[in-house]
């Protein structure tokens, strides 16, 4: 294991203890939840982090009105900066759930806080936070000014390891950004910082990943397979099913990439097996998810699939990630359609889009709307279906994908045109 995640994990257990026998040191309720964020068990993240809040409201409430209370507001003025802190992580939460905005919000708030305390570390760490929820939500100049503060932050504090954490940051930007030499090279940078320090063989175990995936995101699909293997080769030990598990997800996109389904397919269902034994529900959502898309593609419909995906779709839910559920229901629903099921297919894509809508997303939208009309024209209704591509080249259209947009009103203007000829075809 990850020295520094074992640390972590000793940390997480000892303030466990600790705040239990201190409830009211909102202190020792940061320290549990900053841990937990890092682990990435954000539920619990959540329910530590919002202790340091429950007694720092600033209104109560008597026969209906509310009251100032002075006790907090003069606790909230010495705690800024433990506040802020809070903030930050918080936000990590919000991102996880796909609450962009909230993300965002939180993180302005704190870093307004650190720049005033001249706090460097905690504001080149809210930086780079910021910066990766800007790089999620497409705005990548955004995202580079944020990780340019916390870079030029780490230059002069002489800070390698923060420099290497934005220099990977920032890579991912360039990804974006499709500029894959520079996201290249600040990749290659930052694996060279982490391996001058033999307790960050982790964090260059995940930078070499990095490596493989903007070699994959390139189309260097040998250069991607090698990075990634040696990736691999970093977490092969009891502790490690996680990462194994992304790894073997990475192989089996890139095998997809080459075109060999087959071994695709089997680095897949290598996948599934290391996330059962990592427990991590998540990724065990993620992995039935690329396993069906793969058996799919390869022409399988069968009976297995639908448990896969049903299983993903429940774990997905459980965890309220939006995102991810509706990939979910779309790729079941695509089950569905693909078995000539249009009753199944059709509430599934509903299902998507309403979390689409909900969501922004307009690709996800234009791609269950293009499937409803799918339907419809299976099912013989021609004028829905058109209605349906219309939409979605609309929104094809607004997100910038002229292809797709070309193709949606082609398929309206034909099924328009001539009916009786667009609904024969199966």
């Amino acid at each position: 294991m990850n020295p520094s995640r074992r640390l972590n994990g000793e940390i997480i257990k000892n303030y466990r203890v600790i705040c239990n026998a201190e409830p009211d040191n909102i202190e020792n309720w940061l320290i549990l939840g900053r841990c937990l964020v890092e682990a990435e068990r954000y539920e619990e993240a959540e329910e530590a982090l919002t202790k340091i809040f429950e007694d720092g409201r600033f209104f109560s409430f008597k026969n209906g009105r509310p009251r100032l209370r002075f006790k907090t507001l003069f606790r909230f003025s010495k705690n800024k900066l433990l506040f802020a802190r809070a903030y930050s992580d918080m936000a990590m939460i919000a991102l996880y759930r796909g609450n962009m905005a909230e993300a965002e919000r939180q993180l302005t708030l704190a870093m307004s806080e650190f720049e005033k305390a001249e706090d460097d570390a905690e504001y080149a760490r809210a930086a780079n936070r910021l910066g990766m929820v800007y790089r999620l939500a497409g705005a990548f100049e955004s995202a580079e000014e944020m990780h340019y503060r916390a870079r030029d932050i780490a230059k002069r504090r002489g800070w390698d390891d923060l420099l290497a954490e934005t220099l990977g940051d920032l890579g991912m930007v360039y990804e974006g950004k499709d500029r894959f030499s520079v996201a290249l090279e600040c990749h290659e940078e930052a694996l060279k910082l982490y391996e001058r320090d033999p307790k960050r063989a982790f964090e260059a175990a995940c930078q070499k990943r990095q490596i493989g995936l903007c070699r994959l995101r390139a189309n260097d699909l040998d250069g991607a397979e090698k990075s990634l293997k040696l990736a691999l080769m970093d977490f092969q030990n009891p502790d490690s099913f996680l990462f194994q598990s992304r790894l073997y997800n990475d192989l089996a996109l890139v095998l997809q990439a080459k075109g060999d389904l087959d071994e695709a397919v089997k680095t897949a269902k290598r996948a599934v097996e290391a996330a059962d034994l990592s427990e991590d529900g998540t990724e065990k959502a993620d992995n039935r998810v690329l396993l069906a898309c793969l058996e799919m593609e390869r022409g399988n419909i069968g009976d297995e699939l639908e448990p896969l995906l049903k299983e993903a779709v429940a774990c997905y839910k459980a965890a309220d990630q939006k995102t991810p559920l509706a990939n979910a229901y779309s790729t079941l629903g695509l089950f569905h359609l693909r078995r000539g099921e249009w009753d199944a297919a059709d509430s599934l894509f509903r299902d998507s889009l309403r979390l689409e809508e909900m969501l922004h997303r307009s690709f996800g939208m234009a791609s269950d709307l293009g499937n409803l009309g799918l339907i419809a024209q299976k099912r013989g209704n021609a004028a829905k279906a058109a209605e349906y591509w219309h939409k979605a080249a609309v929104l094809f259209e607004e997100g910038g994908n002229e292809e797709m947009a070309e193709k949606f009103k082609s398929l309206c203007k034909e099924i328009r045109a001539d009916p009786a000829t667009a609904l024969l075809r199966k």
